[in-house]
């Protein structure tokens, strides 16, 4: 057991998991297994005692010793329960683990500077839990380099389709980039959607489908999308690599769609979705897919997506 002072030892480009003993893990673990697996890398384990809720009156309030050897010993068995679960589900997957004591937000932060991603859990059991998100959850998605992958409670391994919001930010071309190497990973086709509310042609409101206004608009939208769309595609191309450990089993270029559609761009997404795809989304945008993190778009597919959900910084 270390202390979140002490220097990370994460892999570089490895997969991040976070754990905490609860019933979360079981999804979250499945997913990031699967994850390393697919990419080709390691799997590095984090589970961190956060010693400070202990110290209700203090660190010399009695009993709190006893409190912090508890949480301790909770934390380091939580790793080797996870260790063992992962050799179940991917036994070929080098893995590697931390039991700390410390901010559990601040070890994966830190952790997320040398990851790949970092996959994190919320729970289902109810609505005022994932509109909190937990504040671990909340802080990592907020604050980590890397993309941070939120798993519901009870999702599957997949994903089975890659559904990503983009609107011609550069935050969205992040958002791009990390679904298509997400889906070329996991043999996964893509779904690029764009979204619009309201538009003006010749100073008439668009709003009936299948007019020339409206086909002028979706038009531009999705020429927009399919631009980011290719610059996505240059970057996961050009950087394409294979990292040491394990063979990767990622295929070329993933199938793409993209798909313009009118209406509030967090409900487009969500209702595009089921259990088993994967959401992407930036953590800031323009137009149609704009929002501050945490707030507007992503705070939304957070809340309510039945699905993993990705956050990407630009």
């Amino acid at each position: 057991m270390g202390t979140a002072a002490e220097h990370q030892s994460t892999p570089a480009g490895a997969v991040v998991v976070a754990v905490d003993g609860t019933s979360k893990d079981e999804a979250v673990l499945a997913w990031a297994a699967r994850s390393a697996q697919r990419r080709g890398t390691s799997l590095h384990v984090v589970s961190v005692a956060d010693i400070g809720v202990s110290a209700f009156g203090g660190p010399e309030s009695a009993g709190a010793g006893a409190v912090v050897d508890q949480l301790v010993a909770g934390a380091d068995a939580t790793v080797t329960d996870a260790l063992e679960r992962i050799a179940q589900i991917a036994p070929d997957v080098p893995v590697t683990s931390q039991s700390l004591t410390g901010s559990p937000s601040r070890v994966l932060v830190d952790a997320a500077e040398q990851a790949a991603i970092v996959v994190v859990g919320s729970s289902r059991a109810s609505r005022l839990e994932r509109v909190v998100l937990g504040s671990v959850s909340a802080a990592v998605i907020q604050h980590a380099s890397a993309p941070v992958v939120l798993v519901p409670e009870g999702s599957g391994a997949g994903p089975a389709r890659v559904v990503v919001g983009v609107d011609g930010s550069s935050h969205s071309r992040a958002a791009a980039r990390s679904a298509l190497d997400v889906a070329r990973h996991a043999g996964a086709p893509v779904l690029v959607l764009t979204a619009w509310r309201v538009e003006v042609v010749d100073g008439v409101v668009v709003t009936e489908p299948g007019t020339p206004a409206w086909e002028q608009v979706e038009t531009r939208y999705r020429k927009v999308a399919e631009g980011v769309l290719a610059e996505a595609r240059a970057d996961v191309e050009h950087g394409m690599t294979t990292a040491p450990g394990i063979e990767a089993k990622a295929q070329g270029m993933p199938e793409v769609s993209v798909e313009v559609r009118r209406g509030r761009a967090a409900d487009v997404l969500l209702d595009e979705v089921c259990d088993e795809d994967l959401i992407v989304v930036g953590t800031r945008g323009r137009g149609g897919f704009r929002g501050l993190l945490l707030g507007s778009v992503s705070q939304r597919v957070l809340e309510a997506a039945p699905c993993p959900v990705l956050v990407t910084r630009g």
